[in-house]
């Protein structure tokens, strides 16, 4: 029997990138994080801030969020790190601006269709390279989410080939 909230998900007509990451979760993308003493750390959609609120002691915590009128994709203050739950509908901005303003890496939970060999191989050529994948499943989203840390001159965990086969 399939979820009735997930047939609404996927069936609307206008996007919805206003969903709540349950605290659990938020903590335990935080730990994957390779977080250093004095790392400025950004939570650019922070909502109701479950991210920012958890992040360590030891950083320092700034946000952006739109129903405060502070606009991520104007902010273009550098940070260590990037860290949240972005809007799905707009993950190529996200990923775009986020090359621009992160120093060290960025984290991000998004929807397990949205890591493709294209991101992946935009990602590297700004020398972000996927380092962390973990799956994890929340009620109210649509399907499996990932939490996918990317980091400054690393090497990729993962191999891709974007030829199409047939």
């Amino acid at each position: 029997m399939k979820s009735k909230i997930a047939h609404l998900i996927k069936h609307r007509k206008v996007p919805n990138d206003d969903f709540e990451t349950p605290e659990a979760l938020a903590k335990k993308c935080i730990s994957l994080v390779p977080f250093e003493k004095g790392d400025e750390v950004l939570d650019p959609f922070a909502g109701n801030k479950v991210f920012l609120n958890n992040f360590p002691d030891f950083v320092f915590k700034e946000y952006t969020e739109i129903k405060e009128g502070i606009d991520f994709f104007k902010c273009n203050e550098k940070c260590d790190w990037a860290v949240s739950n972005p809007p799905y509908s707009k993950l190529d901005k996200v990923f775009e601006h986020t090359y621009k303003v992160a120093r060290k890496g960025f984290g991000y939970l998004i929807g397990i269709h949205n890591l493709t060999a294209k991101r992946i191989e935009e990602a590297n050529e700004h020398g972000f390279y996927l380092t962390k994948i973990h799956m994890c499943k929340v009620f109210k989203f649509f399907g499996m989410s990932i939490f996918v840390v990317f980091e400054k001159n690393k090497k990729n965990i993962i191999s891709y080939d974007r030829t199409v086969w047939r």
